[in-house]
């Protein structure tokens, strides 16, 4: 996937702090485009300009993002302005401005790091995932092998909507989701490993937890999708279960989630193999009056910690993301 998503970003540097970036229907939903990709074009340009306008520093790996999301960003080219804000030897700190055809989508906050170097202290805490993750963990290689796991059921997504998602293969756990506000899932690739840029992706590419707490049915409801999941299961086990989505079923929903901020905090740095399997929790402490929090945990295939992600959320009416106007809306 790192390969696929670079190819189909297709950055481009084009001065000392200007780059373009491209779209690609795999990215879109409805008339406008899935955040997560918008999230993976700010890493990649990130990176980018840490490794070439800022190479003197030597810091080559994107500690933290903060996005700002403005306005929808649609079908159409990025334009993006990086302003150096802070150089230095520990971290450099970058602004980076997306716009569309003049107009300013989305704003972002970027601060670079070498992993390699240790800047400080490192010790050990009592932190665990609580509660904690279901178990055992997958057989990978009997999930790749299209042979039954006891504990875990595969499925993947091919839809209209934001259709990145059929590359990509997600063990729910069997039981389903019992505990209101947290769905755990294990998620890969199919194509290849993932990189720095698809782990910041993955902070969005997540169940709906509106969905899933208002136990709506739609689209992203971690509970309906799990049952066709489940149903699947018991008729063709160790096959992975063909899920679908479609526009009119998105512009018809109650609900669908809109993404006011997004942070990103890489904890370790990600080997150049990449990642294989990563497991995602989503936990949402409180839904109210249409205001939602988000908090995301991504751990490698050792349960070792590699990314969080924070979310503030607005839950909106469904029609106003997916009406198709010309030009977007202000959200």
């Amino acid at each position: 996937m790192a390969t696929l998503f670079k190819q189909q970003a297709d950055l481009k540097q084009t001065g000392s702090h200007s780059y373009t970036a491209s779209h690609h229907g795999d990215w879109a939903m409805g008339p406008t485009i899935f955040g997560g990709c918008i999230v993976g074009v700010v890493h990649l340009a990130a990176s980018t300009h840490f490794r070439t306008t800022l190479q003197k520093y030597d810091q080559p790996d994107v500690l933290t993002l903060h996005l700002e999301f403005l306005r929808y960003s649609t079908l159409e080219s990025f334009d993006i302005t990086v302003t150096d804000l802070k150089e230095g030897g520990v971290h450099c700190t970058i602004q980076l401005q997306l716009t569309q055809g003049g107009q300013l989508k989305a704003i972002a906050l970027a601060t670079s790091i070498n992993f390699d170097k240790p800047v400080g202290p490192t010790v050990a805490t009592d932190w665990a995932l609580n509660p904690p993750p279901p178990t055992p963990a997958p057989n990978f290689a009997k999930v790749l092998a299209n042979e039954p796991d006891e504990n875990w059921i595969p499925g993947s997504v091919n839809g209209e909507v934001a259709p990145l998602t059929r590359h990509i293969l997600a063990l729910n756990a069997r039981g389903g989701f019992q505990i209101a506000g947290i769905a755990d899932a294990w998620n890969c690739f199919t194509a290849e490993p993932m990189d720095a840029t698809c782990i910041a992706l993955m902070c969005d590419l997540i169940p709906s937890m509106s969905d899933t707490l208002l136990r709506n049915g739609g689209l992203y409801d971690a509970h309906k999708n799990f049952a066709t999941m489940e149903e699947w299961a018991e008729k063709n086990p160790g096959q992975v279960c063909p899920l679908t989505n479609t526009l009119a079923e998105a512009a018809g929903a109650e609900v669908f989630n809109n993404t006011v901020s997004l942070d990103v905090e890489f904890k370790k740095k990600i080997p150049e193999e990449g990642i294989k399997w990563t497991f995602t929790r989503a936990a949402t402490k409180q839904l109210q009056g249409g205001r939602m929090d988000l908090d995301v945990t991504i751990c490698d295939e050792q349960m070792e910690l590699v990314c969080l992600g924070r979310q503030v959320i607005l839950c909106l009416d469904a029609r106003k993301r997916f009406k198709g106007k010309k030009k977007a809306s202000n959200l």
